[in-house]
């Protein structure tokens, strides 16, 4: 990646993707921390009120999805994630509210909220991952993203951890001041949405060059393109993978409320968030190293080594729920970390963090393989955080109802094997080594037309430029025409 000093500016594409991070860091960083507590941070005893909290959240999320990637080309991100980021705090204080007077009408509507604002401020996020990197850097972005959310989450739980350290209440909730360090944190980031973010249009690489054209949208252009997803059957086949997306953050929390004490838990909450920084950028070292081959070769190396440790931590898990036999319908053994029993789950717990993220960049990553065109990668951002949430909504209710951990696993391992089983198909047959110069609207970075040459495209995979009337690249005109739109 071509970054230079003089190149830190706001409209820089590495800038504006970190600020989306640092929104992560600030939104849903705070929410992961939360939900890895196990029973939204309450006690052991709120984690039914939590999980239907949370099935509430990602079934208005999985509806609201479909709709934000058009939210989102019709008012740009910063207002999309200036709204997204509204419903958090009230989140956070709902779960906050019921933990201390047992009454649930406002977690249930901070749930519901948090649905919707989640649905914008993910589909502006992945949009700008997806769109502002060039091909060389799509892993990178995804996962500087990724690591920005993670290490709010990491340092939300050290905070968690640092306040409960000496705390052994078998059934005791987080106390105050984490729930107010938590909310303080989410309305900053509101303040940071609306001052930092730039227009897609006034985006400009460190050549110069813009992204893309911008072309005013229409609602009803955008609403068929939300419905011309269906006949898009490379992204259709992806469906399978993406609902499975975040299915362990449900299980694994459920475990660590109902098998830890609340200090351990919060060990467990660190631990888990923490190991997902080293293994991100161990899956965008395989993903964006050109030593590893083609682009598809990468990507069919990543998810490789993703489904071999995804589907062994299950079976690990599988062995261990078996072995322990845990009984929901009675309350939780609340084990410690100085008991015999911690190390085995507490190992699993943090392997499944890494798991969490690997998943997820590397779907992520074969889901911006197969377009550069900002407005669809929108539509596609949107989508996949949509279905993602229906996967949880799922696993959430699952636990809501008591239902065994092992039942709950054994949805999650068949989604998961089915979702990779569709994933190596669609990196095999769809991922081409480059899509610039395929499509009018996208701008082809000036480093790009040099290494690769006139002479040299017609060897590069389904490469084709087609000059314009005045003999000229198609990507010096797209270029010439956002740069005027920009000063428009």
């Amino acid at each position: 990646m071509a970054f230079k000093k003089e190149n830190i500016r706001l409209n820089h594409p590495f800038v504006q993707n970190a600020i989306a991070g640092s929104l992560l860091f600030c939104l849903p960083g705070i929410y992961l921390a939360l939900t890895g507590l196990g029973a939204g941070g309450g006690k052991p005893s709120s984690q039914s009120v939590a999980a239907n909290v949370n099935s509430i959240l990602y079934g208005v999320f999985f509806l609201t999805g479909w709709f934000s990637g058009t939210t989102l080309n019709m008012i740009g991100p910063k207002y999309t994630m200036f709204l997204g980021s509204i419903g958090y705090s009230l989140y956070t204080g709902g779960l906050w509210y019921f933990d201390r007077s047992g009454h649930s009408w406002f977690a249930y509507m901070g749930g519901g909220i948090e649905g919707v604002s989640a649905a914008l401020l993910w589909a502006s996020a992945g949009y700008v991952a997806y769109s502002y990197a060039e091909e060389e850097d799509k892993a990178l972005y995804i996962t500087i993203q990724w690591c920005f959310c993670e290490g709010g989450s990491t340092i939300a739980a050290l905070v968690a951890l640092g306040i409960n350290i000496h705390n052994d209440d078998q059934g005791g909730g987080a106390p105050t001041p984490v729930y107010i360090v938590f909310v303080v944190i989410q309305v900053i980031a509101m303040a940071m949405a609306l001052t930092l973010l730039v227009k897609p249009k006034n985006v400009k690489r460190s050549d110069g060059t813009h992204i893309a054209i911008f072309k005013q949208p229409n609602l009803k252009d955008e609403l068929l393109g939300v419905a011309s997803l269906f006949k898009d059957y490379k992204f259709m086949m992806l469906l399978p993978a993406i609902f499975t997306a975040e299915m362990a953050l449900a299980l694994e929390s459920s475990i660590n409320g109902y098998y830890f004490n609340l200090r351990t838990r919060s060990l467990n909450n660190v631990a888990f968030n923490f190991i997902q920084l080293p293994a991100s950028f161990g899956m965008t070292y395989i993903l964006d190293n050109k030593r590893f081959g083609r682009r598809r070769t990468r990507a069919l190396i990543g998810i490789t080594v993703m489904s071999a440790i995804t589907l062994a931590i299950c079976s690990a898990e599988s062995a261990w729920l078996v072995q322990h036999n845990l009984d929901r319908s009675g309350p939780g053994p609340s084990v410690d970390w100085t008991d015999d029993s911690f190390a085995g789950a507490f190992v699993i717990y943090t392997i499944y963090g890494s798991v969490y993220s690997i998943y997820q960049i590397a779907t992520q990553y074969v889901i911006c393989s197969l377009t550069n065109d900002p407005t669809r990668l929108a539509r596609y951002a949107g989508v996949f955080r949509g279905v993602t949430a229906l996967g949880m909504m799922f696993s959430f209710i699952i636990d809501g109802n008591g239902g065994s951990y092992l039942a709950q696993l054994s949805f999650q391992f068949a989604c998961y094997f089915v979702g990779i089983c569709l994933l190596y198909p669609v990196a095999l047959y769809f991922i081409a080594d480059t899509n610039y110069f395929k499509e009018d609207t996208v701008i082809v970075p000036h480093h790009v037309e040099e290494d690769m040459g006139k002479a040299q495209l017609g060897d590069v995979e389904g490469v084709e430029v087609v000059p314009d009337d005045a003999g000229e690249d198609k990507s010096h005109t797209s270029q010439a025409v956002a740069e005027k739109a920009a000063h428009e």
